[in-house]
């Protein structure tokens, strides 16, 4: 089974990560969200109630201001930690992006002391990339210490890095800062050029 849906999650410190890679003049930004979160359980139902509903999952692209706006509202009780690190790359340069993106957010999310991190998955091949990337991070360590796995967008606590990326994309991208804003004014989120 490629994705690890409806799977356990471990331990109470969970970080799912998500990525975004919207064109920016001749090239693009490769932007890579994680977010820490804690208590986890009654997270993930809030964050699920954002679609009511609906039977298909929050995606920052897909939604209106509304719903928007009520995952604005939840993250700002939740209080997940988040860090976007980016880069602006050529076209090809996006898996070494995501390489070393994906390999400095392990780092600290290690250090943070999470139990469980998610990814939300790609395709087959980028994901094997990414279990790649995780094994020679934590190589000299003895090991990745943490347990991790992909999953799709069915899983509510992926959407929290969804629309923090996706926030934090249009901010990057000039064009819309008023929600980034919030969250960050909230110590939410954090940005760094990677």
């Amino acid at each position: 089974m490629r994705f690890s849906d409806g799977q356990p999650i471990h331990g109470d410190v969970v970080a799912v990560i998500d990525e975004s890679s919207p064109v920016a003049g001749a090239g693009l930004y490769y932007v890579v969200t994680a977010a820490v979160v804690f208590d986890w359980p009654d997270i993930r139902q809030r964050v699920a109630g954002v679609v009511g509903e609906r039977t298909s999952p929050f995606h920052y692209r897909r939604e209106g201001p509304e719903a928007i706006g009520r995952m604005a509202a939840v993250l700002e009780k939740a209080q997940p930690m988040a860090t976007v690190l980016w880069r602006s790359v050529a076209r090809r340069g996006q898996v070494a992006a995501r390489r070393d993106l994906l390999a400095a957010h392990a780092h600290r999310l290690a250090d943070d002391g999470i139990t469980h991190l998610i990814i939300e998955s790609g395709d087959e091949t980028s994901d094997r990339r990414d279990q790649e990337t995780l094994l020679e991070t934590f190589a000299a360590d003895g090991g990745v210490p943490f347990s991790y796995d992909w999953r799709s967008k069915a899983e509510p606590l992926l959407w929290i890095a969804d629309a923090i990326c996706g926030v934090t994309t249009e901010h990057l991208l000039g064009r819309n800062s008023a929600i980034f804003e919030r969250l960050s004014g909230a110590g939410i989120v954090e940005v760094a050029n990677g």
